[in-house]
């Protein structure tokens, strides 16, 4: 296809997923920046700080330190326009590393071609993938500190496509009474080319704190009700996109120790400052070896985006 095709071709898609982005369009390969995952999007993407969790693969490789075992996650998200996003994780303890290989795929749905050279043709408007691994280490027992790798493939309206290689690092330090702190620097690397002209990857700084506390003094609840045992966790992010304003997000998060063993989860999230979302909200229920989760975050002018995740640990 003409250069100039593929431009209009690039405009058209760049003009699509900025609002279902939230991004700027200042920058490339906006999936990199995805905030997929149940669990973390239920608590408003405030996931910098939050230990362990195999969906810490897209806020802060340090975190992955802390992993316990080996726990396959995967997730489905739809409600971006048209778009799907698929993210399949599981870390791995290796010796004193967990490593982490990862898969990320959109699919941007069809679009309709009416090009001035005449051509015309419904093809998917964008088809990504990214491949990550990620290896991290806890060099003392209350730091986590890793880096990602990520190869990623895009491809526009089946006609233009370009590679990129990225990496993210982090860092996470994790108290004995809970108290948690991160902090990464995502998405660096070189720019995304589909012509000669380039555009810069959507590096990102992100520093967060959490708090997990137990809720459960000897008169809160009656040893005989169904619910046994309760926690909180407590989540607040900054994070910041290069040629983009910085942002606000919190999120809290509430576990409750069913009869049987069963954890079923509450969460609340909060996007300050973005002028298309706001509120979100999460469910989950877990048992020894499973978790299924679920996210919505509502919309003023756009669909609800949704999210499950589904894991298990070996």
């Amino acid at each position: 296809m003409k250069n100039a095709g593929t431009l209009i071709i690039s405009v058209l898609l760049a003009v699509r997923a900025v609002p279902a982005l939230g991004a700027s369009g200042l920058t490339g390969a906006p999936v990199l920046n995805t905030p997929i995952g149940a669990r973390s999007s239920g608590m408003g993407r405030a996931f910098t700080a939050v230990p362990g969790d195999p969906e810490a693969i897209n806020y802060n490789p340090g975190a992955l330190a802390f992993a316990q075992g080996v726990n396959v996650s995967a997730t489905y998200m739809s409600g971006l326009l048209d778009g799907s996003y698929g993210l399949l994780a599981a870390p791995v303890p290796v010796g004193m590393f967990v490593l982490t290989p990862a898969y990320l795929f959109f699919n941007g749905g069809p679009i309709d071609l009416n090009l001035s050279d005449g051509t015309k043709a419904r093809v998917t408007a964008e088809s990504d993938k990214v491949a990550y691994l990620s290896a991290g280490m806890r060099p003392i027992p209350e730091l986590g500190v890793g880096v990602t790798l990520k190869r990623a493939s895009l491809r526009l309206a089946e006609a233009a496509s370009a590679s990129s290689t990225h990496f993210d690092i982090g860092a996470l330090y994790a108290m004995k009474n809970g108290l948690s702190f991160g902090a990464a620097y995502l998405n660096s690397g070189g720019d995304i080319k589909f012509e000669a002209q380039g555009d810069p990857p959507p590096r990102t700084k992100r520093l967060g704190a959490s708090y997990k506390f137990d809720v459960n003094p000897a008169n809160l609840f009656d040893r005989g009700a169904d619910i046994t045992y309760c926690n909180v966790l407590l989540a607040a992010d900054w994070s910041r996109t290069d040629k983009e304003n910085g942002f606000y997000q919190g999120g809290v998060e509430s576990n409750m120790t069913l009869a049987g063993d069963l954890i079923f989860t509450i969460r609340l999230g909060y996007l300050a400052g973005r002028s298309s979302a706001g509120m979100t909200y999460g469910l989950g229920l877990s048992g020894k070896s499973w978790n299924l989760d679920c996210s919505f975050a509502p919309s003023a002018t756009l669909d609800t985006v949704s999210q499950a995740t589904a894991g298990y640990k070996f």
